[in-house]
């Protein structure tokens, strides 16, 4: 019996195979770095909403309680800030790779009256050098820039 002309493929050729990791090569070569900055990003981006949630829930203990909180921003290392309220302080620390580029002023009241002291501007940096601002105005209100 002759064989027949067409035969079904049994598997990938060498040839396809080092296409298709070639392919993946360069897909992980632009992917990883863009993933890297993505997260860089996000921490950043995570570490100010962290920071308006603090204020938010420390205004409304304030309220609650009838005692004034307050937050220091401990711009050195390790970075932080700390509440610091009638039944002690928190220490809330910054995630690796965000810093303080500034806090003006370095602590804040939150009266129980649900008012600030003073406003407050304060400014996170990632190591790609990008800044995220938090201002917190005397009414208590806080928001990212």
């Amino acid at each position: 019996m002759p064989k027949s002309p067409c035969r079904a493929a049994r598997g990938f050729s060498l040839i396809e195979l080092m296409v298709v990791l070639a392919v993946f090569g360069t897909l992980l070569t632009f992917g990883i770095p863009a993933y890297h900055s993505y997260l860089q990003s996000q921490m950043l981006r995570g570490t100010s909403e962290r920071l308006v949630q603090t204020v938010q829930l420390q205004r409304t203990r304030a309220m609650s309680v009838g005692q004034d909180v307050s937050l220091v921003f401990n711009t050195t290392a390790p970075a932080a800030w700390v509440v610091v309220g009638p039944n002690g302080s928190v220490r809330h620390e910054l995630p690796n790779g965000v810093t303080f580029a500034s806090a003006n002023p370095s602590s804040l009241t939150l009266s129980r009256s649900g008012r600030t002291n003073t406003s407050a501007m304060v400014v996170f940096a990632n190591r790609a050098g990008a800044t995220d601002t938090v201002s917190i105005q005397v009414s208590g209100l806080a928001l990212i820039r």
